[in-house]
Formats: structure tokens, C-alpha cells, sequence
């Protein structure tokens, strides 16, 4: 039972706290916990949705401070660290330097009711600045709680609705802005100007209307930070397509595109930079208390802006709303010293990690209703842990440091809807309409696993002295603007080109593979239209992009093998090494085709171990 004593009990007051007002409501919403929960988490929203002005915020030292004006208060404050449980329990505290009260600090809790029904308790404690600030918050209160009251049935409405406010999107809720309010056009004509020219790159009409209506519609906050794969999900256009008009569009003066280097821990954007070339090798976030190196594969996210000539955007804060802002993390709780902590937790199966914040320690926990135990011991900080256990298991930890410490709970899986630089680097469009990007001569940029495919033209000495440099000349070209012509088609893109040879890079071994079929068909001996004949590479695994003649190049273990492979393979045939041939989606393409491949050793010229790859004659 949630009652004032139980709060009061679990989270006492201070000692020289003087006379607080403590407040509890409770309101009955005929929705699961799972269905408002997204809603309660966008505190932001919440608060515009309750009429409350406007917020600053503004970070120093890790600590967020705030400020506004209400009521003819101007009010300043620190923003104590949240806390929250997946579910359960939201929670957050702001102690004044200004305003009517010295301190407030407001806390939700969520409980079943039934199957389909929630109880929502929503505490608020007071610690007032003097008498007249007692009885302004007296009175103000219950007015809060009308509007809490008509805010939560408006959010009720629109669950029940499955309207366009509430969608699913990556197995995350996102929910439709209701911010609204003037917007800062300078130049709205400008939409309309470059849709021709959009046009002509192919784009289809019907996606530009569809984007630029949403941008003519859309917050402040909602063109803060662009993410384009969320938006193509939301209006339902490819996302080539939505990418290639958000590029075309940056460079027609319509959009701006941002390399925002992202905290590991919180996911929040720690810098913004115009230019990849000024990514920094390392970068640090105050708030979660750890340095880390900017290269790591996923520490980097491209978004789109506004360009400012057209409208100037402006994000609208109506609360710090942390829970809203790293929906990844499912828990978060402060122990004191010396102090537990237990909790059933409401996770359903899959992939976490649990951590202590400024800790780079994980332990990682993997959550099956196959297994039998139901506990989580966090005991033994000082090593690795990796924990097996039911869903919705009970999480036990002990503090025995002498400070206190927050625990943290997260999702392990990546952020979907992030588009990260190696989608661009693969991407041919990008390479030729930013091709003054470039990384910093001293860094090593971790872009993931890539698909290298290298291609030669075989007998190049020969070819010359037959043809002359001139004839030479001609058929080379052709065939660079053939073998470009397909790589495009296959969704990959020249990294860049050596003598007369192709290294390109795609998004799957499949991709690759039907590439390179294409292209040793249409350079096959019976074609009488070009006596260029090649032979291909191509292997998987993890890449490095450096920068190269001021260029993005490809570099590390996986672009030496698949070039060293060409030793191996002859005039019309396609290599393929042992990790392209165990590609999953590949072998389906294989035994679909009905291709036969034939194995050979492949001595390494760097050891002396022997591989195997696979040869296909076309």
C-alpha cells in the first residue's frame, strides 16, 4: 500500500529540512504500465502539456542547473541526479538558489491494477523559502493536480486511440511532439525552390512532399537533431532515398549535417562538429564521470539540422526529463556507503549490462525464461561477471565502498535508429558530394565489419603494349566507369582506385558477391565490346577508416587479405575467403543460384599458415 508514511518512510527527509508539504495523488488510468510509461518518462512534454513555462539549462562540472520564471519568480535551481526503475518508479529533486520553495522534489509510482489497468501515485515534497512562499504553494498545488488530471486523461485518450500521438518504432515507444508555438522561418520559399533540383537526383516527388510537409509541421524539438532512419520509418520512405535528399539537400543549402560524438554510457551528444576532420581522439562526459576515445565503432552519430537561412531552430525544455533521454537505461538508483539495495526488476528477456556509474567495469547479464535462477548477486565488484537468469528477477547489491554509488542497469543492444559513419562511408553519393571529408591524419576510426572487394585488370603490361597508351587509355576508362556503374547498382561504393585496380566496400558479403558476378560477366571473354578481363577478391571483417591523400581510406587486416587473395585467383574468376563463404544470407544466394564453388589453399605470404578460399570461375 502507497500511502504518505510509505514514502516518507522509504525516503525521509532530511534532518533540518523545516516543515516540508508533502502532497500524494493518485489517479487510475485504464492503460498498462507498458503503455504509459513512455509518456510519464517525456517529463518534458509532460510539463508543456500542464501549462508550466519554459525552461534553461545549462552543464557545469557535470552538474545541471536550471532556471525560469512562473509565477512572477524567477527561479534558479540545481538539478539533482534522477533515478528511476523500468516500470516501477520515477523519480527527481531540485534545490533552489531562488524561487518559492528551498527545495521540491516530486516522485511517480506505477502499480497494476488488473490486467489492463495502472495506479499512478505521484508524490510532491516542499521544502517552502518562508510563510508567503508556504501559502502561494498551498494554493497552487491542487491546481497542479487538476492539470495532472486532464494531462493524464488527454495521454489515456491517445493510447486508447492508437493514434498517430503514440507508435511503435524499434520496439522502443516513441511518442508524437506536443510542442508547439511560433517558428523562426527566414526563408520558407526555399522548399519549394529546390525540389526541381532534387528531383532531377532522382529522388521521387512524392518522398520530397512527404519530408518537407513534415518539416513545415514539425517542433523546434523535433528538427533539433534529425535522425533520418527514424524519420524514413515514420514516413515510411526508403531509407536511400530519405538519405540521399537529406545529402542533396545539405549541399542546396536546405540542411546542415553534424558528426556528434556520443557518450558510451548515457548515449547523450558530448560534442558537435561540423567537420570530421576535427573529431578529437578523445572526448569526456562530466555527467557520467568517464573519458573515452571518440573512435570506437559506435561513438560517433551523423544527424541533419535546419540550415539557419531557412529556419532557425530553437529547442523548447520543459524539464531536464533524463529517463526520457536514455531510454537504454532501465535502472538507475544512488546507494549510500555501507547500504543494499534490492528490487524485483521488470525486465523481460534479452541482453544487459550492469555497471556503477564512472566505472568502465560491465558485467553483462543475459535474461532467459529458460533458466532456473532467479536472483542477481552483486556482490564481487572487483572482477567480470556474466550473470544468467530468469526475466523479472530480483536484483540484489550491497555498497560496502566508503561513498556512495550509482547502480546502473542497461540494454546492450545498439541504438537503431543512430546512423552511424561507416553508412555513410559506404554509401557512393556521400563520397562524391562530400568528397572533402576527411579524418584527422592521426586518427584510427573503428567503423565495424565491412565487405572488401578488390578487383585487377589481369595482363595490364600486355594489354598496354597491344592497345598503346592512347587505346589503353579508353578501355581502362570504360571499364572504370563500368565496374563504378555496378558497384553503385550492388549498394557499395569505391573506397578508391590503385593503378588499374577497384577496392570498394559493401554492406554484405551477398551484395559483393553479386557485384562481382557482374561485373566478371560483362568482362568475359565472349563480350567482344571490351577486351578488359578481371579477376575479383572479397573478404569480411573488421576495418579501419583512415584518411589517405586527404581522402576516407580503408585500412587493417581484413583490406591486406582480400588484396593478398588476388594472388590466388586467375582471369574471370571471383574469390571469396572462408568468412564470406560462412555468411549465412550468402550460402542461401548460393544454393539459390545453384553455384559451385572450388576450395583451395591459400598460403599466407605473412605466415606461415595456409587458408582456404573459395574460387568461382564465371
Amino acid at each position: 500500500m502507497i500511502d504518505l508514511n510509505y514514502i516518507l518512510t522509504k525516503y525521509p527527509w532530511d534532518k533540518d529540512a523545516s516543515k516540508p508539504l508533502d502532497y500524494l495523488w493518485e489517479f487510475e488510468l485504464k492503460v498498462t504500465r507498458e503503455d504509459i510509461w513512455p509518456y510519464l518518462i517525456d517529463t518534458s512534454s509532460f510539463n508543456h502539456r500542464i501549462g508550466l513555462p519554459r525552461l534553461n539549462y545549462i552543464e557545469k562540472n557535470g552538474k545541471l542547473f536550471g532556471s525560469t520564471k512562473q509565477a512572477g519568480f524567477q527561479l534558479e535551481w540545481e538539478e539533482v541526479p534522477w533515478d528511476w526503475e523500468y516500470l516501477k518508479e520515477i523519480g527527481n529533486a531540485r534545490i533552489y538558489s531562488k524561487g518559492f520553495g528551498k527545495q521540491v522534489r516530486c516522485r511517480y509510482f506505477l502499480e497494476p491494477y488488473g490486467e489492463t489497468r495502472t495506479r499512478l501515485y505521484v508524490y510532491f515534497g516542499w521544502i517552502p523559502r518562508n510563510f508567503f512562499c508556504r501559502k502561494l504553494l498551498e494554493y497552487g498545488m491542487p491546481k497542479l493536480e487538476q492539470d495532472y488530471k486532464i494531462a493524464l486523461a488527454e495521454m489515456q485518450k491517445e493510447i486508447q486511440r492508437n493514434t498517430a500521438a503514440s507508435f511503435q518504432l524499434g520496439g522502443i515507444n516513441q511518442i508524437q511532439s506536443t510542442f508547439q508555438g511560433e517558428t523562426n522561418w527566414n526563408h520558407p520559399e526555399k522548399l519549394e525552390e529546390v525540389k526541381p533540383e532534387l528531383a532531377k537526383k532522382g529522388i521521387q516527388i512524392s518522398s520530397i512532399d512527404s519530408v518537407f510537409e513534415w518539416i513545415r509541421n514539425a517542433s523546434d524539438n523535433e528538427l533539433d537533431r534529425i535522425r533520418i532512419k527514424f524519420l524514413s520509418k515514420l514516413l515510411r520512405i526508403d531509407f536511400e532515398e530519405m538519405l540521399l535528399l537529406f545529402l542533396h539537400g545539405s549541399r542546396l543549402g536546405i540542411f546542415t549535417l553534424s558528426w556528434d560524438i556520443v557518450c558510451p554510457h548515457c548515449r547523450g551528444v558530448r560534442t558537435s562538429l561540423q567537420k570530421l576532420g576535427d573529431l578529437p581522439d578523445k572526448d569526456e562526459c562530466e555527467v557520467c564521470e568517464v573519458e573515452f576515445e571518440t573512435t570506437g565503432k559506435n561513438s560517433i552519430e551523423v544527424t541533419f539540422h535546419m540550415h539557419p537561412s531557412v529556419r532557425k531552430v530553437e529547442k523548447q525544455i520543459y524539464c531536464a526529463a533524463e529517463p526520457a533521454t536514455k531510454k537504454h537505461i532501465l535502472l538507475t538508483k544512488s546507494v549510500p556507503s555501507g547500504k543494499g539495495y534490492s528490487s524485483h526488476l521488470l525486465i523481460p528477456p534479452g541482453l544487459y549490462r550492469l555497471r556503477k556509474k564512472g566505472d568502465k567495469l560491465f558485467h553483462f547479464l543475459d535474461v532467459k525464461d529458460s533458466y532456473e535462477s532467479q536472483e542477481i548477486l552483486w556482490l564481487d565488484e572487483s572482477i567480470h561477471q556474466e550473470i544468467k537468469v530468469k526475466s523479472k528477477p530480483t536484483l540484489v547489491f550491497q555498497n560496502n565502498s566508503d561513498k556512495q554509488e550509482t547502480i546502473i542497469l542497461e540494454e546492450r543492444k545498439e541504438d537503431q535508429i543512430s546512423l552511424r559513419p561507416s553508412e555513410l562511408f559506404n554509401f557512393s553519393e556521400f563520397r562524391d558530394l562530400f568528397s572533402e571529408e576527411a579524418i584527422a591524419t592521426n586518427l584510427q576510426l573503428d567503423i565495424g565489419q565491412q565487405t572488401i572487394l578488390f578487383t585487377d585488370i589481369v595482363g595490364s603490361t600486355k594489354f598496354y603494349e597491344t592497345k598503346g597508351d592512347h587505346g589503353a587509355f579508353l578501355q581502362v576508362r570504360e571499364h572504370f566507369i563500368k565496374t563504378y556503374q555496378i558497384i553503385k547498382q550492388e549498394k557499395g561504393a569505391v573506397v578508391k582506385t590503385i593503378g588499374d585496380a577497384v577496392m570498394a566496400s559493401f554492406p554484405s558479403p551477398t551484395q559483393a558477391l553479386r557485384a562481382a558476378k557482374e561485373m566478371q560477366e560483362w568482362f568475359h571473354p565472349e563480350n567482344q565490346h571490351t577486351p578488359v578481363r578481371i579477376r575479383i577478391s572479397i573478404h569480411t571483417g573488421n576495418c579501419l577508416a583512415v584518411n589517405l591523400n586527404s581522402n576516407i581510406d580503408y585500412f587493417g587486416n581484413t583490406v591486406n587479405y582480400a588484396a593478398k587473395m588476388q594472388t590466388a585467383t586467375e582471369s574471370g574468376e571471383i574469390s571469396i575467403s572462408e568468412t564470406v563463404f560462412r555468411d549465412k544470407n550468402l550460402r542461401e544466394y548460393l544454393r539459390q543460384t545453384g553455384t559451385k564453388l572450388r576450395k583451395t589453399e591459400f598460403p599466407l605470404p605473412w605466415t606461415e599458415r595456409t587458408d582456404f578460399i573459395y574460387i568461382w570461375k564465371v
